[in-house]
């Protein structure tokens, strides 16, 4: 990877200064094929993984050149991050490998729009942000560059204003549907009226809407029409069960929920970064290379 340069097309992908461009909603292995076309074995090492316990696409890190490919649950691209180990540009500004202070001042001067944040910036109107190395000091680098489809800024958190109620810290998994507390296909508003706040944002893919449970250890997406879409159990930083035919399968080594599951009759078959329980509708999610110690870090219904 570290062969090429790249340009950035604004919410479309990067373009290679010697290769194809790399564009948003081509799949996976089209991708994967036309990396493996133009570069054979120079394309290195890739790791997959997730970005998240709560996302259902994965991620795929090509180490040579530091470049990080995001999909989605279809396995389509949708953002792409990419460090300093290749050169970035857009519109004649080099943006890796140069004072992160002198990167923004350039495009200023060319005429973008610049918004300041935490832990860089964002050029909204051409569809990438910058994160830097320190942004308190801009004299050194940047440390990546994110092309977006959506500007994150988009989905923006906030807490809903339902009254609270007691954290649910026990699902128990139905079969096909979700858990006795949440089933695929209910109404949002009829869910908020049980579960109480949540934390509601607009997902980057997935999803018209989703709102997180923090205390019950539930991540809930909705499609366009407000019905539940995909229920991810998982607790981050909160403590909760997920079982199934009395199988406790959170936080687990996967080869031990497996084989407790198999000896139920529940058949689990390997995905990647994952076990499907196809016969039942649920996977076990993991966030990194599938492994027997790795433990279960999601249980995930999709509609």
């Amino acid at each position: 990877m570290s062969l090429f340069g790249w340009e950035i097309l604004p919410f479309a992908g990067i373009g290679g200064l010697h290769a194809k461009p790399v564009l948003f909603g081509r799949t996976r292995r089209e991708i994967t094929r036309q990396f493996s076309r133009a570069l054979g074995d120079a394309v290195g090492e890739v790791r997959t993984f997730r970005k998240s316990v709560w996302d259902t696409g994965v991620c795929d890190h090509y180490v040579e050149g530091d470049l990080t490919l995001f999909y989605d649950d279809l396995d389509r691209l949708f953002h792409l991050e990419v460090h300093d180990v290749a050169p970035v540009h857009h519109d004649g500004v080099l943006l890796t490998g140069r004072p992160y202070g002198k990167v923004v001042a350039d495009l200023r001067g060319r005429g973008h729009r610049v918004v300041d944040g935490d832990t860089g910036c964002e050029v909204p109107d051409a569809g990438f942000d910058l994160a830097a190395v320190d942004p308190e000091d801009d004299s050194l680098g940047v440390q990546s560059v994110g092309v977006f489809l959506r500007s994150p800024s988009e989905g923006l958190l906030r807490m809903s204003l339902e009254p609270g109620v007691e954290p649910v810290t026990e699902h128990v998994l139905v079969s096909g549907e979700g858990t006795r507390t949440v089933r695929l296909g209910q109404d949002r508003w009829e869910l908020r009226a049980r579960l109480g706040p949540s934390l509601e944002s607009v997902p980057a893919y997935g999803g018209s809407a989703r709102d997180w449970y923090f205390d019950h250890g539930l991540i809930l997406t909705f499609d366009e029409v407000e019905r539940l879409r995909t229920l991810v159990v998982s607790y981050v930083g909160a403590k909760g069960t997920a079982c199934f035919d009395g199988v406790p399968l959170l936080g687990r080594p996967y080869a031990e929920v497996v084989a407790d599951l198999e000896a139920r009759g529940v058949r689990v078959e390997p995905g990647e970064l994952c076990g499907v329980a196809s016969g039942h509708g649920f996977t076990l999610s993991l966030l990194g290379r599938q492994n027997p110690a790795m433990p279960v870090a999601a249980v995930v219904f999709r509609r």
